[in-house]
């Protein structure tokens, strides 16, 4: 249940900032139609200020590519709840909460300390680690591991269809 939900967010998310992209893209193309229109050349505050939406716009659309690279390399469920919560805390993919910890994965992920799923999220924090996509210090705090994706893929502009 919690991972649709946490699915469905994601998913909103991308939808939210979808929007707002073609939003930004098309306020620009009106703007810039307008001066040409006219026979104005753009100013130059303006041109900054656009220069600096659409430059934050791609850097957030990198964070969106980067982060759903980071989910899709989960193998199993329990690999799915255990990068979910890493992305949450990472910066780089748009996480806000704290960096989590080793026994925190272990309370929040496996409440009740159920062994057989205690088990189940230690497997997958290890199996994790052991590929490189997860990085878990000698204190017990675990991060998204080396960045191991294609800079060229992160980079590149989304190419599917408007919605």
């Amino acid at each position: 249940m919690q991972q649709a939900a946490e699915s469905l967010r994601g998913r909103r998310e991308e939808l939210r900032a979808s929007g707002r992209e073609r939003a930004d893209a098309r306020l620009e193309a009106l703007i810039e139609a307008r001066r040409e229109r006219r026979g104005e050349t753009t100013p130059p505050e303006v041109a900054g200020l656009l220069e600096a939406r659409r430059r934050e716009r791609e850097a957030h659309a990198r964070q969106l590519r980067e982060r759903a690279a980071f989910l899709e390399q989960a193998t199993s469920p329990e690999e799915s709840r255990v990068l979910r919560r890493v992305a949450s805390g990472t910066p780089r993919l748009g996480g806000e909460d704290p960096e989590p910890r080793y026994t925190e994965l272990l309370d929040t992920l496996a409440p009740g300390g159920d062994p057989a799923r205690e088990m189940a999220v230690h497997r997958a924090v290890w199996a994790l680690a052991e590929r490189r996509v997860l990085a878990v210090s000698p204190h017990g705090a675990v991060r998204a591991g080396p960045q191991t994706l294609d800079p060229k893929t992160l980079d590149a502009p989304d190419t599917r269809p408007p919605e």
